[in-house]
């Protein structure tokens, strides 16, 4: 097993702060896309 020290933690949890804050903003504008498409088809 790997050992995680305090340089391993320095460097893994912005990435994973980076790669969870991508993927949030691309859900929030999948959805804010399909809901303005929603809005265009019932006009």
């Amino acid at each position: 097993m790997f050992g995680l020290d305090v340089h391993s933690l320095e460097v893994l949890v912005p990435s994973m702060i980076g790669i969870i804050g991508i993927t949030a903003v691309m859900v929030w504008g999948g959805l804010k896309m399909r809901s303005l498409m929603n809005e265009d088809q019932k006009k």
